[in-house]
């Protein structure tokens, strides 16, 4: 997994969203933002103490300036999914649909090996959903939650998410994305 965060130090909040976040009883702090370009703007918050090569938790907003549909970029992400599938044994997911079908979860676990080893595991929430920014018109926001397990604490990470994984789907459906207001950063 890549996160795109390696070297982060003074981060700029290019949303407008605040510093600090908080998800399921857990306060992140922005840790690292990027632009890569006019139209997509990412931002990364981590628990206090964690850093990005060996973190355990992070939230993170994407946000496409760009008129794509709900649906059509989770069907991007599903196809991303499907193709990971032949290379990662632990790749699965779940997409589900809101009520009024406006916006979009997706579940998923990923892994990655070395020498038929599991070295991380990684389950993620990345709810979908279509907003306007004034000024700029349509955008797509993901607010993601990502968690991970590494090495021999791969076993207690699988059987804890097992428990777990109920109460953070509550806790995304239920928590307000963060409302974003673009500044030119």
């Amino acid at each position: 997994f890549v996160s795109l965060a390696s070297m982060a130090q003074n981060p700029i909040d290019r949303l407008g969203v605040k510093e600090n976040l908080e998800f399921n009883k857990t306060d992140y702090k922005l840790s690292w933002s990027a632009k890569p370009n006019e139209n997509y703007l990412i931002q990364e918050y981590l628990p206090k103490g964690e850093n990005f090569d060996s973190f355990n938790q992070m939230l993170t907003i994407h946000l496409f300036i760009t008129d794509i549909n709900t649906e059509s970029a989770v069907n991007q992400k599903v196809n991303e999914l499907i193709k990971r599938k032949n290379t990662d044994p632990i790749c699965n997911y779940q997409v589900t649909k809101s009520l009024d079908g406006k916006e979009y979860l997706v579940d998923f676990l990923l892994g990655e090996s070395k020498d038929s080893l599991m070295t991380v595991v990684e389950f993620n929430l990345y709810r979908y959903k279509q907003i306007e920014i004034p000024k700029r018109g349509k955008a797509l926001i993901v607010y993601a939650y990502s968690k991970r397990g590494y090495g021999d604490g791969i076993t207690a990470f699988f059987k804890a998410l097992d428990n777990d994984r109920i109460s953070y789907l509550k806790e995304m459906i239920s928590t307000n994305i963060p409302t974003v207001t673009i500044e030119n950063k």
